[in-house]
Formats: structure tokens, sequence, C-alpha cells
């Protein structure tokens, strides 16, 4: 397969993907807000080494912990893991999104603009980064900022229609791997389409 042309995603878009909030409005948990509360911290001050990160997490989550520097091994996804949908940005920005533990997916989209899919929790080089829906590789290439990976989610991708159909993603480059489910990921990823105007 020759090699694809490389993506570009423009400062808006990426922008847009900075956007979203990591802390879905409705998570429960002691341990997942404590998590969610650290990606945050890692968001606005990463990396984990900026001693703002740290003074971070002790003024604003319930106990510091900084984030681990590399990928934990292959887990299976937490039975919890569950597709959501939601709006950042003032309603602007729509998005569908799954987490399990510090790996989380997610679909976004504003109106006029296509969509985006941004990965969080993969620790390696975004050019390491390799997906497999069901098995099947799919050959997207990412670009990077602040711990996050975003790619244009363009209608007619295999990426989006892998998305849309398949029943799991694994997830994997030099530094870990791991997989989140796909089971409503169809359902609320058009929720987010439609409330921007995009039909896949």
């Amino acid at each position: 397969m020759p090699p694809t042309a490389p993506n570009r995603i423009g400062p808006g878009a990426l922008a847009m993907a900075l956007l979203l909030p990591l802390a879905p409005a409705h998570a429960q948990g002691g341990d997942e807000q404590m998590q969610l509360c650290v990606n945050q911290c890692l968001y606005h001050f990463g990396p984990a080494s900026n001693p703002q990160y740290h003074a971070c997490v002790a003024e604003h989550c319930e106990e510091a912990a900084p984030a681990p520097r590399r990928q934990q091994p292959a887990q299976p996804p937490r039975q919890g893991a569950a597709w959501t949908n939601g709006a950042a940005d003032g309603g602007r920005t729509h998005y569908a999104r799954v987490q399990s533990g510090r790996l989380a997916l997610s679909y976004m989209c504003q109106r006029g603009n296509e969509g985006l899919i941004a990965i969080e929790g993969m620790a390696g080089s975004p050019g390491a980064l390799v997906l497999r829906i069901d098995g099947r590789p799919v050959m997207q290439p990412f670009v990077a900022q602040r711990g996050m990976r975003a790619t244009q989610a363009a209608r007619g991708s295999a990426l989006l229609a892998g998305l849309l159909g398949g029943s799991r993603i694994e997830l994997s480059d030099e530094r870990g791997r791991g997989s989140l489910p796909l089971a409503g990921s169809g359902r609320a990823i058009r929720a987010a389409m439609a409330a921007c105007g995009l039909r896949p």
C-alpha cells in the first residue's frame, strides 16, 4: 500500500480537538474523577515533568499523583466503558467519546467543518500509532499536541466507516497498546455528526 499523504490539520481544527473536555459531565466514581482531573492538569500544564503540572494536581485534584510516562501493557476494555455524547466550547463543538482508564477516543465536529478523531492516553510518537478495527489495520496519519493525537475524520474514510460499524478498536505504538469498545459508537458518532449538520 502506498504511503498515505501527510494529514493536514490546521491550527483551528487542532484547537477544536484540544477544546474537548477530558471529564465527561456525568462521570462517576472517585478514581475516575481523580484521573480525569489529573488529565486536565496534564493537558493544561504538560508534560508531566513541568512543576506547574504537579502544582495543578496538588491544588485541584483530591490527591496528587503524576501521570505515568509509559503506556500500560494491553488491557481489555472495562465493562463500564460506553460511548457518550456531549458539547464543548459553548455548544459549538459536538463530540462522541469512549474512555477506558487513561485511554480515550473521541469524534468531534463543528458546523461547516469536517470532523476530527482525537486519541488520548497513547504515549509514543504519532508516526508509530497503529490502529486496528476488528483486527484489520487502518492506515491514518496523526498529528500530536500536549499528549493528544488528532486526525481528520473524512466522510467515506476507512477510519470513520470502521468506527461507525466496528465492534472493537486496538491502538498500539512503541510505548504500549490498548483497546476500546465500539459498541454504540455508530449511534453516538451519528448523533454528533447530525448536530454538526454532517452525514456519514
